[in-house]
């Protein structure tokens, strides 16, 4: 498996306006062929069992929430083939546009991961 993970910090204000337009990418992930693309909303952020939390390593302002995306696909090639789609769409366009008026992209963090050794 191949997965891509994003941690947004998006302003309070904003957050349904991000989750509307995170729902339509989605949406267009899959039809591409994505296997998974889900988006999660933080609960505790703070770390537990002395393990240490987002909180410790990455800054979030007082008037921000963290939000986790997950899209995951069965490798890497598999990765490529959607995101050659994904990347040739136009309502992706349209909608990465209005993301970037929503949120601070510089701010995103994003990695991927796979299951091959």
């Amino acid at each position: 498996m191949y997965t891509v993970i994003y941690l947004y910090r998006v302003k309070q204000e904003k957050i349904q306006k991000f989750i509307d337009i995170n729902e339509k990418a989605s949406e267009i992930y899959l039809s591409s062929g994505a296997l998974e693309d889900m988006t999660y909303l933080a609960d505790d952020l703070d770390g537990n069992h002395g393990c240490m939390g987002l909180f410790d390593v990455i800054d979030v302002a007082d008037d921000e929430s963290v939000i986790f995306g997950q899209s995951v696909f069965r490798n890497r090639s598999h990765y490529d083939e959607v995101m050659e789609q994904i990347d040739n769409d136009s309502e992706v366009k349209q909608l990465f546009d209005e993301m970037r008026d929503t949120i601070d992209m510089s701010r995103v963090i994003t990695s991927t991961f796979s299951t091959e050794l």
